[in-house]
């Protein structure tokens, strides 16, 4: 599943190697750095479960034929490079933790990639081995010029999965939408308040450092409460963030105010998997936070969701932004209107690298221009992950998993699930 055929995620048809605009936008975000806009994946294996030797092998049998880890998006280019197969030994290393994982997973994080300015492919893979905490952890991050996230949970489950494995489902256009003029009045770079973006005590300026934060749950218990409520799953979980957030605001004695958030949206067709480039425009959605009940505030996400399921407005946006000069889309996303950024990634199968099950994961996308952090809940056959990666300036952040997770107990507990239409 390589660009050679010419085809672009969502749909979109060009030449061979072709960059589209997004990718170009965020290539200009990379120029002149040694820290691009990230995205990557962080995966959990039982401790002892492979060598760097067994990683170092299976990269270097598979990359060879994975066009985007051969990919270079290059300053002011409108295709990428491609480039020879990469050198294992640079891009592939392992770190024993005798500290905890936690503060090792956050600077392995921080570290510049390898590649840039000599033309090496941008991205890295590290093996975190915590004997104390019984966890062998593999940290992928990859130029978001190339890839976008659920290209990303292809890619590295192509890279190293025993077995192929059903990744996060294709997107189906929903055929006849709104026009393209209709995305333009939801464009999420809009401006809103401060007091309506800005989550409790993410006010201090960012130090550009981030950490990652998580809170695990069994994943069927997260089907089991959308089946209860007659919801999907991410309504459930954007009802949890938004719980979350409102317990944030009640425990400062603030008045409790809704939250916009910023939420991405795949465009990647089914064919399109392993494609390079990015196929995924954001849309806005408003948290409820000030609803009095979850039940309430589940109603309103789920009626938001279906509003833009049922317009069109996926389809028409990205036919959108692909009409927008690269630099004035950077310009744009330079100043987003919004702090925080939510998303769902389903891996729909089991998962086994070297012999050795996926235990959970989470996606993570580094960097992007004034958001405060990215809030993803990352699903295996098993465990759900609720991460969010955020500045270290806004330490209160680390607090929003498990404030997800009391919410969701509550809408456990509550007696009347029934949500109407």
């Amino acid at each position: 599943m390589s660009g050679s055929t010419g085809a672009r995620p969502g749909g979109v048809v060009g030449r061979e190697g072709r960059m589209s605009v997004v990718d170009r936008a965020f290539m200009l975000f990379s120029q002149g750095t040694s820290r691009p806009l990230l995205v990557g994946h962080v995966l959990d294996f039982p401790v002892g479960s492979f060598s760097l030797e067994d990683v170092r092998a299976r990269v270097a049998e598979r990359a060879v034929c994975l066009e985007t880890l051969r990919t270079v998006a290059v300053p002011g280019a409108r295709s990428w490079v491609r480039t020879a197969p990469p050198d294992v030994a640079l891009h592939v290393d392992e770190v024993r933790v005798d500290g905890p994982l936690r503060e090792e997973t956050d600077e392995v994080l921080c570290r510049p990639l390898p590649g840039g300015g000599d033309l090496v492919p941008r991205w890295d893979l590290r093996v975190l081995t915590c004997p104390a905490e019984g966890v062998q952890r593999v940290c992928f991050r990859i130029d978001h010029a190339v890839v976008d996230g659920v290209g990303t949970a292809h890619l590295v489950a192509a890279l190293l999965a025993d077995e192929p494995v059903r990744g996060p489902h294709a997107y189906r256009p929903p055929g006849a939408g709104r026009g393209s003029t209709a995305w333009l009045r939801t464009v999420p770079y809009r401006r809103f308040a401060p007091d309506e973006t800005v989550p409790y005590e993410c006010g201090a300026a960012p130090s550009g450092r981030e950490s990652l934060a998580y809170a695990d749950v069994p994943d069927a218990s997260l089907r089991a409460l959308a089946s209860r409520w007659g919801a999907t799953v991410n309504e459930i979980c954007l009802t949890a963030l938004t719980g979350a957030l409102a317990e944030g605001q009640q425990r400062h004695g603030g008045r409790v105010r809704d939250l916009w958030v910023m939420m991405p949206m795949s465009v990647r067709e089914a064919g399109a998997e392993l494609t390079p480039g990015n196929a995924a425009l954001s849309a806005v959605v408003r948290l409820p936070c000030s609803l009095p009940t979850p039940a309430d505030r589940l109603r309103s996400l789920a009626a938001q969701s279906r509003r833009h399921k049922e317009s069109g407005l996926r389809d028409s946006g990205w036919r959108s932004v692909l009409r927008i000069p690269p630099r004035l889309l950077q310009r744009v996303m330079l100043r987003p209107g919004l702090r925080l950024a939510v998303s769902h990634i389903a891996i729909n199968d089991t998962y086994r690298v070297l012999g050795a099950p996926l235990t959970a994961a989470t996606v993570v996308a580094l960097n992007a221009p004034g958001l405060l952090g990215y809030v993803s809940l990352t699903r295996t056959t098993e465990t759900a992950r609720i991460g969010v990666l955020h500045d270290r300036a806004h330490p209160a952040a680390a607090g929003l998993p498990g404030a997800c997770v009391r919410s969701l107990e509550e809408l456990e507990r509550l007696a009347d699930p029934a949500v109407s239409g």
